[in-house]
């Protein structure tokens, strides 16, 4: 089963992601800040990340470079609210597998997990 780490400080969010992807048939594992972030992915060794770019603790990019130092596999998407300062183009750049806009629309979210399902069955991870 593929497993996804949720990293987003709002809960409210994070809860609703995790449940409906829950549903699409993934294991899930949250964290509400870097701190968690680290810990879970040294514990959880996730497939995919989705992570927030505005954490209490640290930035997204900084986040980032530090998960892939640790796990260079693993699929990372940038989920956030603030478009304007962050793109689509710069979570390219960085390396990122993709990048969502909060808030984050069912459908969207659906189609991006089976986009994922399908890598995964193609053995790209």
């Amino acid at each position: 089963m593929i497993k996804i780490l949720l990293v987003d400080d709002e809960i409210y969010a994070r809860d609703n992601m995790a449940k409906l992807v829950q549903r699409r048939g993934f294991d899930v594992c949250v964290a509400g800040n870097a701190d968690e972030c680290i810990k879970v992915l040294k514990e959880e060794n996730p497939d995919v990340i989705f992570l927030d770019i505005m954490l209490p603790d640290l930035d997204g990019d900084h986040l980032f470079h530090y998960i892939k130092e640790v796990n260079d596999k693993a699929l990372i998407y940038f989920i956030t609210g603030s478009g304007t300062i962050f793109t689509e183009e710069h979570a390219k750049e960085l390396g990122a597998a993709g990048y969502m806009q909060k808030p984050v629309y069912v459908e969207n979210l659906f189609a991006l997990l089976d986009e994922i399902k399908i890598k995964f069955q193609k053995g790209q991870s």
